[in-house]
């Protein structure tokens, strides 16, 4: 692996917000919302990843990258699973674990839009997942997905994980922070929604087969089970983080805001909305 050099300032909440597009902030809270995620997709998925790689892992040997890795937890959980494979996750803030870290893990902290530390030809999966505040639209066919498959293997694989930010249904408020992110994201370039492309990007690309695809409906709110009711949660640390992001956006002071977010987190228990998820992976061709 040669690791490439990148500087940081200008850190606000833990998180050097110069260098990348992405705008939550970087600490415990957002640590905590990021691991109830993880499950509420898991249990979504039935599983932490859809791509054919199960058996690849169990034999041990396979290299793992885990793009965008936030709290980490999607690597340690898989590491612990595969004890015979070697997982790596990258990511611009350093991860902070509790305890011991398995001997086959390792965190790099590094911006990905630097391109990625390693070469070519070197892992056998790469997982790409919630990078839709971190790719501007052109980023992810001239940046994304070549830097993926230059350092996938022949025969390894790419899976990309990502949503709709605007969720469907809900009323006035939910609504009116919808239209904010979807402002935000179009400010910065960024697909609001580049869950329905990641297919297309895979396709377009030309360097896959075995391509497949999966889109699951995650519903928030009272009519669901226990994790409908963790995504309330979920939300409502998104958009408590977006705020000052989202607030001259909206044009609303401080208490206004707070009162939005609050009557938008009341939507959510009483009437629910669905947040639409995907997941797409694809096999690198042993020739183009």
């Amino acid at each position: 692996m040669s690791e490439r050099s990148s500087s940081k300032s200008n850190v606000i909440d833990g998180r050097p917000l110069n260098e990348t597009n992405y705008t939550l902030p970087h600490n415990a809270e957002e640590e905590e919302r990021l691991n109830e995620q993880h499950f509420i997709l898991g249990h979504a998925f039935n599983g932490d990843f859809s791509a054919p790689v199960d058996q690849l892992l169990r034999n041990g040997g396979a290299r793992v990258l885990d793009v965008g890795c936030g709290s980490g937890i999607w690597t340690l959980e898989l590491a612990k699973e595969y004890p015979n494979s070697c997982f790596i996750g990258i990511d611009i803030a350093p991860v902070n674990i509790t305890g011991e870290k398995p001997s086959n893990v390792e965190f790099i902290e590094y911006n990905v839009l630097d391109g990625l530390p390693f070469e070519s030809n070197s892992f056998d999966y790469v997982f790409a997942r919630a990078l839709v505040s971190v790719y501007t639209r052109s980023q992810w066919t001239e940046l994304a997905i070549p830097e993926y498959t230059r350092i996938i293997k022949p025969g390894g694989w790419l899976e990309l994980m990502e949503w709709d930010t605007v969720l469907k249904g809900g009323s006035e408020n939910i609504k009116r922070l919808n239209d904010a992110i979807i402002s935000m994201c179009d400010q910065k370039d960024l697909n609001v929604a580049p869950g329905y492309e990641i297919q297309g990007f895979i396709e377009q690309s030309g360097h896959y087969t075995n391509i497949g695809y999966e889109e699951k409906s995650v519903p928030i709110g009272p009519k669901g089970d226990k994790y409908a009711e963790m995504a309330i949660k979920d939300w409502q640390h998104v958009w408590h983080g977006l705020k000052f992001p989202l607030m001259p956006i909206m044009q609303v002071a401080g208490e206004q805001y707070d009162a939005i977010s609050e009557a938008a987190v009341g939507e959510l228990i009483e009437q629910g909305v669905i947040w639409e998820n995907m997941r797409a992976w694809g096999q690198k061709k042993d020739r183009v």
